[in-house]
């Protein structure tokens, strides 16, 4: 075999060749880039040690259906690629409604308007299928907006907390009044309507949940006001492996002086980093329109010395962070990641967003007369220099779902 010429890439020093590998931090292009041909692939192999970064979440847009009106499928951008579409990725069945996803390429679909069934979870990577209930136990139907796991959904520990609407055809004039929390095991058919105790002035049994995760052995979840309301299951054996829950609700002092005043609040967040449970407010001129601006806080315990929210009431609080402390984050209901930027060279610590601001718009997924299209373009990265890069794909609305994060 004749030597390759000396400006070729097989004939570059290995030096060189780390370099250029070092570049490519994603494993899908350096898949890619070993298919070129035998050379290309002898390269990759030779410095296989060198290994990419850990894969990030990647962003599932939805597209319109086929001609013929079969196939719907999800653009699948990549980070790690500089947010460029990598393939497209066929979600079933098609037209699903993607509600979450789990980390392990696991994503939570609601297919009720398609066929009989209801909803499931469905690994992208290897097939696999596990059932979730479609409806509540002595409630009937439901849908579910967001939810959070335990555990993927194939391990026989798994429990899922989800926020949901009750299919009550009674309730159907009082919206506000038909939202819940469910719990679910593996291998119940039916969730389970959990209603938390009263907590005095904090929330009531049915005020709005706006985020959900998992996070030390319990579900956090984010209440009007900024209060957490913190469920434990527990799964009782002596009353037939019944699940039992511990409810906690974590009082904070307000935040509502740290807005910015000429924003809009147009959404918040529930993420852990570094073992911490972090508050993340995402802010736009007003409403319906792009976002514009993220604050970042921490919970911490509150200051002894405001007279308006004791301590004793109040003994949690939203400390604002000033920086994002080399962060990435990747903000979504119920399925929000933290990656620390230092294991990625070349990348800058930001929030990735995707448009869920129809996530829980009833009349969308109910579809109840003309409702419109999620509108699926509000995607992007914030940066601390207060920019909003439109790094992703445009993407048309889509009549299905929402983007949603593939978590690796």
């Amino acid at each position: 075999m004749a030597a390759p010429p000396p400006n070729s890439f097989v004939g570059l020093p290995d030096d060189i060749h780390r370099k250029i590998l070092g570049s490519i931090p994603c494993r899908a292009d350096r898949g890619r880039m070993a298919r070129v041909c035998h050379a290309w692939r002898d390269v990759v192999r030779r410095h296989q040690k060198l290994q990419p970064p850990p894969p990030l979440p990647w962003l599932l847009l939805p597209t319109a259906p086929a001609s013929d009106g079969s196939a719907l499928s999800h653009r699948v951008a990549c980070v790690l690629s500089g947010c460029r579409v990598h393939h497209h990725l066929a979600v079933h069945p098609p037209g699903a409604r993607c509600f979450g996803s789990h980390d392990g390429a696991w994503l939570l679909l609601d297919y009720r308007n398609i066929q009989p069934g209801g909803n499931h979870a469905r690994n992208v990577r290897t097939g696999v299928v596990e059932r979730l209930p479609a409806g509540l136990l002595g409630r009937g139907d439901m849908v579910v907006h967001a939810a959070a796991l335990s555990s993927t959904p194939d391990n026989a520990a798994c429990i899922a907390a989800a926020i949901v609407t009750r299919g009550d055809e009674e309730e159907w004039q009082r919206p506000h009044q038909r939202r819940c929390i469910a719990l679910w095991r593996k291998g119940w058919e039916l969730a389970h309507e959990h209603v938390p105790p009263p907590a005095y002035d904090v929330i009531n049994a049915r005020s709005w949940i706006c985020d959900i995760v998992y996070h030390e052995g319990a579900f956090h979840m984010l209440a009007q006001g900024d209060h957490i309301r913190v469920c434990a299951p527990e799964v009782v054996q002596e009353y037939d492996d019944d699940l039992f829950v511990n409810w906690e609700t974590r009082r904070f002092q307000p935040v509502g002086a740290c807005y910015d005043r000429n924003l809009f609040v147009r959404d918040r967040y529930l993420v852990v980093s570094r073992g911490e449970l972090l508050l993340v407010l995402r802010f736009a001129p007003g409403p319906n329109q792009p976002t514009s601006n993220f604050k970042l806080y921490q919970a911490t315990a509150a200051d002894a010395t405001n007279a308006y929210f004791p301590a004793a009431q109040y003994p949690w609080a939203w400390s604002e962070l000033d920086t994002l402390g080399g962060r990435m984050l990747f903000i979504g209901k119920g399925c929000s990641r933290s990656y620390d930027s230092d294991l990625y060279p070349g990348f800058e610590a930001g929030i990735y967003f995707l448009d869920d601001g129809m996530f829980y718009d009833d009349a969308l997924i109910f579809g109840n007369g003309d409702a419109t299209r999620y509108p699926c373009s509000d995607n992007g990265k914030w940066t601390e220099d207060g920019h909003v890069k439109r790094c992703f794909p445009r993407s048309d609305p889509s009549d299905h779902s929402a983007p949603v994060w593939l978590l690796p």
